[in-house]
Parts: C-alpha cells; sequence; structure tokens
C-alpha cells in the first residue's frame, strides 16, 4: 500500500474515468488499473464499482477515501515541514488574484493553504488577467489567480506545468424582477475583465436594442442590477442567495461560456516545499455546458479546494 497507489485511487475517485483519471496522473490506464487491484488485495475488499459508465465507489471505497486523503494531505505537510525547517526560514507567497476572485474564491483557496501549510504566510495583490500573468511571469508574483472563458476538453490533463486548473463557473445575466420582463440597460465590468467580454460578445446581441453603462467589478454590477438599474453577467456563485430568494432572476437565454480558474506560478520564486502542494491540486467534477441548471430555486454550491483538489 504504497504513496503512489494512494495517489492513484484518490484521482480515480475524484474523476469519470479510468481514462480520465490516467490522463490527470499521466498514466496508462493498465498502470490506474494495476494500482487499484493491489490496493484492493491489501485491503482485501473492492473500492469501485465494477461494470458502471462513470467511476463509482463501492461503501468500502467512499470509506478509505477519507484515510487515504487524509494520508497524502498529512505526508505533503510533512514534507513541506521538513523543507521550510531545512531552509530555516518561513515560507512565503505571494498570490495575485483579480477582484471577483478576491471576493468569491479566494479565502477558501487561502484556508486550504493554511490547513495544508500551516506556517506559510501569504500576502494577496489584486490586478487585471493580464498584469497577474506579466507579475508572475516576471517573478513579481509567485502565483496568480486568472480566470478565462476557455475551459480545457474533459480529455486534457488537469495541470500542465507550472499551472492548475481549479474551478469552472457558471455565468448567468440576472436582474430585479421587474427589468427582467424588458431590460433596458446591460451593466459591464471594466475593459480587460472575463465577465465584459462575455457580457459584450455573447449576452449584448441576445438583448436586443439596450444601453451599456460600465459600472467597474463583479460586485458593482451585483450592486447596481440589485439596485434596480439593468441587468448583468456574473458568476452563479455571487449572487446565489439573491437568486434564491427571489430578489433577482437569471433572464431565460441561452447558457453563456463558463468561467475557467487557473492557479499558475512561477517556480523560480514559489518556495520548494510549496510546489508539490500546488502540483497536487485537481479541478472538480467538469461543469458540461449543456448541463441542466436550476440557479433561481437552488443555491450554487461552492467549489473549494480541499484536500488536495477543488471540489
Amino acid at each position: 500500500m504504497d504513496v503512489q497507489r494512494l495517489e492513484t485511487f484518490v484521482t480515480v475517485a475524484r474523476s469519470n474515468t479510468l481514462a480520465e483519471a490516467a490522463d490527470r496522473l499521466g498514466y496508462a490506464r493498465s498502470t490506474v488499473t494495476s494500482h487499484l487491484q493491489g490496493l484492493e488485495r491489501a485491503l482485501g475488499a473492492s473500492l469501485l464499482e465494477r461494470g458502471a459508465a462513470v467511476n463509482r465507489l463501492t461503501k468500502a471505497g467512499a470509506r478509505f477515501l477519507e484515510y487515504a486523503t487524509d494520508i497524502l494531505d498529512k505526508l505533503a505537510q510533512a514534507q513541506a515541514a521538513v523543507a521550510a525547517a531545512a531552509e530555516d526560514r518561513p515560507g512565503s507567497l505571494s498570490i495575485g488574484a483579480t477582484a471577483s476572485l478576491c471576493t468569491y474564491r479566494l479565502p477558501g483557496f487561502l484556508r486550504t493553504l493554511r490547513r495544508l501549510m500551516p506556517h506559510l504566510e501569504t500576502q494577496v495583490f489584486v490586478g487585471s488577467v493580464a498584469e497577474l500573468r506579466d507579475q508572475v511571469g516576471r517573478g513579481e508574483l509567485s502565483a496568480a489567480l486568472v480566470n478565462s472563458a476557455t475551459v480545457p476538453p474533459a480529455d486534457r490533463p488537469a495541470g500542465e506545468g507550472d499551472r492548475r486548473h481549479l474551478w469552472t463557473d457558471q455565468v448567468v445575466v440576472v436582474g430585479a424582477p421587474e427589468q427582467v420582463a424588458r431590460p433596458q440597460r446591460l451593466l459591464v465590468t471594466a475593459p480587460g475583465c472575463v465577465y465584459r467580454d462575455i457580457a459584450e460578445r455573447q449576452a449584448l446581441p441576445r438583448l436586443g436594442r439596450v444601453r451599456v453603462q460600465q459600472v467597474g467589478s463583479v460586485d458593482g454590477v451585483k450592486s447596481s442590477v440589485l439596485g434596480g438599474m439593468g441587468v448583468g453577467v456574473v458568476p452563479a456563485v455571487a449572487v446565489g442567495p439573491q437568486l434564491q430568494s427571489g430578489q433577482l432572476v437569471e433572464l431565460p437565454l441561452p447558457a453563456l461560456s463558463p468561467v475557467m480558474t487557473e492557479l499558475v506560478w512561477n517556480a523560480e520564486v514559489t518556495p520548494a516545499h510549496v510546489v508539490p502542494h500546488l502540483q497536487r491540486l485537481r479541478p472538480p467534477q467538469p461543469l458540461s455546458p449543456t448541463a441542466p441548471r436550476n440557479l433561481p430555486s437552488a443555491r450554487p454550491r461552492p467549489e473549494y479546494v480541499t484536500t488536495g483538489t477543488a471540489s
């Protein structure tokens, strides 16, 4: 029951199929199967249901997953502690993020980093996606959370090199009930923001003759929409409670492009003992662009990074 087999099992549990898990791990599918079979022999129990179209854990597998993730986390913590002690200095990580990610995603991400690396010090800086990518490239920031409307295909590995795909958020056009009936103004974020691009390229042509008004940030759009100024394009996670309460209503438009969030880092300035933790991050179940949505009646489930994966 070695660490490699545990990592394989956890990745399989977080993937739809064995082939997807193999892609994420960079293994042949036969290697993944061999690791699973070795674990099952050692445990004397089946961990995965056989013959299912997607990966499904048995009752024993679900129970073992709790222990496997805990073991891997403890091991990573031990490695980080030893590396930090060897360097004889506390680790420090400068992280950049867009304004919207600072509000809706960064807190969960930082909680996970603190849990995995209790002595890691973090400093957060806000900027646009272009600015953050440049700062990471120049080594002015260790890492950054950046978003885009480009979602990786399901058969692509979760991360390559110095980046990891963490979340995929649904995007909605919302407004107060009286505004949704006859939209007259589309409220947008600043140029360079992914939600501004989606608003202009996808939402605006579907709304017809409406005026466009810039109100700054995602929070600015949300506040202005709640104030009855118009309709706006925002991530669903930002307006879940308001949709559930009926303060806001989603416009019945064709689904907009989802927004992907990636963590990118510069290995030359990121502490060596931090990099293995970043490399273990994995995305949640991929969001299907055609999946049915019921956002007005159900609060979107937060997807935070936990136990080495984004979930």
